[in-house]
């Protein structure tokens, strides 16, 4: 048992714990979530053109039925691209308050 604890003792353990190196694949992480962003751009954009060629050529024939569908469409594209590109802004405001809510520890009023 003794050489057992002697063996693993002597090794040091290096740990860098610094909040400024990130977690391990940060950069993988950002390339992913950058490219997931671009894919969600381009479905917005994809359904608002869509959407609105369909809206206008089914007003134009008579067809309201496909031109609601076409407006809904073309609607959904539209905030779909708002809300995608908000996302990151969202996101950040978010864990900023969480991280101003922690840091500051309770008030006086808490108690």
């Amino acid at each position: 048992m003794a050489g057992w604890r002697m063996g693993f003792g002597s090794v040091p353990a290096q740990v860098d714990a610094t909040p400024d190196n990130g977690f391990p694949g940060a950069d993988l992480a950002q390339d992913v979530l950058n490219r997931l962003m671009w894919l969600g751009l381009a479905g917005s954009l994809a359904s608002l053109l869509i959407g609105g060629a369909v809206w206008g050529l089914s007003q134009v024939t008579g067809n309201s039925m496909q031109g609601g569908r076409g407006r809904v469409f073309a609607f959904g594209g539209a905030a779909g691209a708002i809300v995608t590109g908000l996302a990151p802004t969202i996101v950040n405001e978010l864990s900023g308050l969480s991280r101003d809510d922690s840091e500051a520890g309770p008030s006086p009023s808490d108690f």
